[in-house]
């Protein structure tokens, strides 16, 4: 009898450790099954003020777990957002909107496309939506040196060669309605122009955090991809940096420092460039401000900024225009 109970006891255990209640890896509905819309895209605010702090978010529900897309255009500005997620549904959760950008340049106050696509899935649902008033962005500690709406400062300082252009352009702006073009061919000479921005002429007053560590110089430069006949980008571009360490109004290069930063234009389009001012270097010419100052970073003591534009003269044409010129606080002012 005994034996018995044994082997029962032995066969009891060896069915119920057989039993599966959890399952490991995808349902095959999701990986097979049809996909249905089983609730509509929908969204909590089709009218929206961003500058009020409003948001956007999207709701839908599906049959399945799907890689699924929402795509939302600018009808005037052309620009993007995209948001991307793994789901039977979209919530606020997941699709949460602030009115911030994927793809330069911002928004405006305009009508907006918004699709909603899936991957491997041919199914797509369009609808629309209209911005009241557009982000603004930074933290209130944020400086604007120009974005050129009101035209070009008459105090901004230039030059450009005879063969190049600067002007400011009405539309396709990367912010507002208005930017500066910048382009030409010279060839005799690496400078196609620059443009001097003093502190005391910047569209916003005030004085910058003298952390290095804590402040951001950003720009948009909008870039046309246009290559060397060595298949090298063809425009340089280059941003100096001038203190005014001894602060009686004028910048000295042999007592004061200058900081440089410089990029290859090798893209097409809007682009924004944030700069965390400690990552600035020391301008390597010894009588432009590379020896003489106290080799301290001190954004509160900027006297003024320079953009530079320029190009081997054997390349040809040359092109980076700018637009928003700003200084933010804390983090790069995309991200605020």
């Amino acid at each position: 009898m005994k034996n018995y109970k044994i082997i029962f006891a032995y066969i009891f255990l060896l069915f119920t450790s057989c039993n599966k209640y959890d399952i490991e890896g995808p349902y095959l509905n999701d990986l097979y099954g049809d996909l249905e819309i089983v609730e509509a895209l929908d969204m909590n605010n089709n009218n929206v003020s961003f500058s009020n702090n409003e948001n956007v978010f999207f709701t839908a529900k599906f049959s399945k777990i799907v890689d699924w897309r929402i795509v939302i255009s600018g009808l005037n500005s052309n620009a993007k957002k995209i948001i991307t997620g793994k789901s039977n549904e979209i919530n606020q959760s997941n699709s949460l909107w602030n009115g911030d950008i994927t793809k330069l340049p911002f928004f405006e106050e305009e009508n907006c496309n918004v699709t909603l696509s899936f991957d491997n899935h041919d199914d797509s649902i369009s609808t629309s939506l209209n911005i009241l008033s557009k982000k603004k962005y930074g933290n209130g500690n944020e400086l604007i040196v120009s974005d050129f709406e009101n035209g070009f400062n008459p105090n901004f300082t230039n030059f450009f060669q005879t063969t190049c252009l600067k002007k400011i352009e009405l539309g396709n702006a990367g912010e507002g309605n208005q930017y500066l073009v910048q382009e030409g061919i010279c060839d005799w000479d690496w400078l196609i122009g620059y443009v001097d921005y003093p502190a005391q002429n910047w569209f916003s007053q005030g004085t910058l955090n003298a952390n290095p560590e804590n402040i951001y110089f950003n720009i948009m430069i909008k870039g046309d991809s246009t290559l060397s006949p060595t298949n090298e980008a063809n425009s340089l571009f280059k941003i100096e940096f001038y203190e005014d360490e001894n602060s009686d109004g004028y910048y000295d290069a042999s007592v004061e420092d200058r900081y440089d930063y410089e990029m290859d234009v090798d893209w097409n389009g809007w682009k924004m460039i944030s700069i965390r001012y400690s990552n600035l270097i020391l301008a390597g010419d010894p009588n432009g401000g590379g020896v003489g100052g106290n080799k301290i970073r001190e954004p509160n003591k900027i006297f003024k900024v320079r953009t530079l534009l320029l190009a081997n003269p054997v390349s040809g044409f040359a092109k980076a225009d700018v637009d928003y010129l700003i200084w933010s606080e804390g983090t790069p002012i995309l991200d605020q």
